[in-house]
């Protein structure tokens, strides 16, 4: 689950699973991303759903941008497998969208798990149809193609009086997971991923573990080079990127040798 700050996240988790289960979806300890994971059961298929934080928090002075980055490129590394991102929507698009929605899709998933928007926030629309349509317009004009879109009455109000609507959205957002997500689900733990990041393409200056130098692939390299021109990042913040990749998986490659 990823969107920006306040895009509803946790009314959509709490929608999915059926009950209230994300009353504070994350939590900063010690300056520490921790994603919280959430069960549930649609159809006789378990799920774990996992909030993310939104990537623009480091704006607010809550995450520092970079740090998040690192922090969800070791969530979805230590995975078992990642079967479908979702994408929530509240209001205008704005110019972090597609940034995410790349860093997602291309850089950390490797364009292997499809991807289905959802708008919040509606619960004063009459015409979901249009609503629907808009949204798949919009996001394929800035590049960003789901592979399902729904548009939804997060809450059921004070006095229950989006009660019907709300519970015809849960329906819908459940039928469309069940439609979008991998039967199989992809995972970065396999050798074919490692490989991928790290041939002997091209090295960096940086140090994997002592006395051996990482080497980046050629084509996660052309994949941050897109991932930079879409996005109009500057040098200096484009290097940074690559070197927060590789940082996450220094150090979660010795964490893991210590096991």
């Amino acid at each position: 689950m990823f969107g920006e700050v306040g895009s509803g996240k946790s009314s959509i988790i709490n929608m999915i699973v059926g009950q209230t289960v994300a009353e504070v979806s994350m939590g900063i300890v010690q300056g520490t991303l921790q994603p919280e994971r959430h069960e549930v059961s649609i159809d006789g298929t378990c799920f774990n759903i996992y909030d993310t934080v939104g990537l623009n928090e480091g704006e607010q002075g809550r995450v520092p941008h970079w740090k998040a980055v690192h922090q969800l490129y070791t969530l979805i590394r230590t995975l078992d497998g990642v079967s479908l991102l979702v994408y929530c929507i509240r209001g205008r698009i704005n110019e972090s969208a597609r940034a995410d929605w790349t860093l997602f899709s291309k850089i950390l998933c490797d364009k292997k798990v499809p991807i289905i928007a959802v708008e919040t926030g509606l619960e004063e629309e009459e015409d979901f149809d249009r609503k629907r349509t808009l949204l798949k317009e919009t996001l394929e004009r800035d590049g960003m193609v789901p592979g399902g879109v729904e548009c939804v009455v997060s809450i059921r109000g004070r006095k229950n009086e989006h009660e019907e609507r709300y519970n015809s959205s849960q329906r819908q957002l459940r039928r469309l997971i069940m439609r979008s997500f991998r039967r199989e689900p992809w995972s970065m733990t396999t050798d074919d991923w490692i490989g991928h990041i790290y041939k002997t393409t091209y090295t960096t200056k940086l140090w994997f573990f002592p006395d051996v130098r990482v080497e980046f692939a050629k084509e996660v390299g052309n994949l941050i080079d897109e991932f930079i021109e879409e996005t109009g990042m500057k040098k200096d913040e484009a290097e940074k990127l690559k070197s927060t990749l590789l940082d996450a998986e220094r150090k979660l490659r010795k964490k893991l040798s210590f096991r």
